[in-house]
């Protein structure tokens, strides 16, 4: 049985990001920010867990990921590496120049799962006795996935049309000599596989997955990750008002204040130096990140607060991913129930990727401003860095 720590880890960083518009202008898609910390930080700490302690991340801009995750992982032999391109098969092909020569873990950085999905990935390949292990989920819908097609051997395909079936959930574990084959095959991972056949194991996870490939994925990692929380977690260093009520599981980072009368009802993460102020709802799966402001009598629900993004008094953001440095100004409403059975046209992987969206609120980009008392319709993308006037509905 091979030793953890001989297991070599590689993250890869992902491409430009294109489907995360309007909130990649400005920023890197694995630095996005989701409860306190960097996307791409989710998937290297479950590698950490696993007691691996030399991780390679192969990404487009090494240098600002490499020294954001150097904060967080001071213990472990982390380097980071140019990707060649910015397709998937430069990226596996790169895998030769970093394995270890023996058993390499493979995930993919906009790839959200629980520490369990990667132990029992990690388990079956090592009892499986095989070259290569491939992790898979069931979906009702795999339209914009990539289906793992299980039957006379494994393929990986895009998926463009609806239907059921397993997804790849981003993680692959190989032995050098599958790792030989992708190089020699310049990434092509069917190819390999196809050389391989017989020598592919498949491991079958059934628990949460996220891939995060649109702005709205956001939400739904922050609604599981913050699953696993049980009880409230308020920093020493967080001000909050004794006439504020903090409900259920809630995770309030140092320098942060609550002010009088604020509600916070858990799940929510309110993050270091960020404002609540009086009489605030904050509720339902929401993530405050670093700096934000929340003004007077605002309600928030469901929703992703970028880094020193402010929401004005009496605002309601429902379901809306809201861009770094942003300012929604007083009195703004987000709409954010879909009519039952309507695709939002400039929208539609919101009804396909694995089931119809209820809700959804508005996606506004890093530093827009968006004016008093607008009324912003469900699905609706604003710009980055775009004014919109008061007293707006914007369809």
């Amino acid at each position: 049985m091979k030793r953890l720590g001989e297991i070599v880890g590689v993250v890869l960083g992902g491409g430009k990001g294109t489907n995360m518009e309007p909130l990649t202008p400005h920023l890197e898609k694995p630095l996005i920010q989701l409860l306190g910390k960097p996307l791409i930080y989710y998937p290297v700490s479950n590698l950490v867990r696993l007691g691996l302690r030399r991780i390679y991340i192969i990404s487009r801009n090494p240098q600002s990921i490499g020294s954001e995750l150097g904060r967080y992982f001071e213990k472990v032999s982390l380097e980071s590496i140019g990707q060649s391109g910015d397709d998937m098969n430069s990226a596996l092909k790169m895998l030769k120049e970093v394995s270890g020569r023996g058993t390499t873990f493979i995930s993919f950085g906009d790839v959200i799962l629980p520490p369990e999905a990667y132990e029992l990935a990690l388990n079956s390949h090592l009892n499986s006795g095989k070259a290569v292990t491939i992790l898979i989920t069931p979906l009702p819908d795999l339209q914009g996935y990539f289906e793992a097609e299980v039957g006379n051997g494994v393929m990986i395909n895009k998926v463009s049309t609806h239907k059921s079936g397993y997804a790849w959930a981003g993680v692959l574990i190989a032995e050098d000599e599958f790792l030989n084959s992708l190089y020699e095959l310049d990434g092509d991972i069917n190819g390999a596989l196809r050389a391989f056949k017989g020598n592919v194991n498949v491991a079958l996870w059934s628990g949460w997955f996220v891939d995060v490939s649109y702005p709205w994925d956001l939400l739904s990692a922050i609604k599981y990750l913050l699953s696993g929380l049980s009880e409230a977690r308020v920093s020493k260093d967080a001000d909050v008002s004794p006439r504020a009520v903090i409900e259920g599981p809630v995770i309030i980072d140092g320098g942060a204040r609550v002010d009088h009368g604020a509600i916070i009802r858990g799940p929510v993460y309110v993050g270091k130096d960020v404002y609540v102020g009086n009489n605030a709802i904050i509720r339902n799966n929401t993530s405050l990140e670093e700096g934000s402001v929340v003004g007077a009598d605002a309600e928030i629900t469901e929703s992703l607060i970028g880094r020193k993004a402010t929401v004005g008094r009496g605002s309601f953001i429902g379901s809306s991913v809201i861009g770094d440095e942003s300012t929604v100004e007083p009195g703004v409403v987000t709409l954010n129930v879909l009519p039952t059975g309507v695709e939002v046209s400039h929208l539609t992987p919101v009804i396909v990727r694995g089931k119809q969206i209820a809700k959804l609120g508005a996606i506004i980009g890093p530093r827009a401003r968006i004016g008093a008392n607008s009324v912003i319709y469900p699905g609706v993308i604003i710009e980055a860095n775009r004014y919109v006037q008061p007293l707006s509905i914007l369809k």
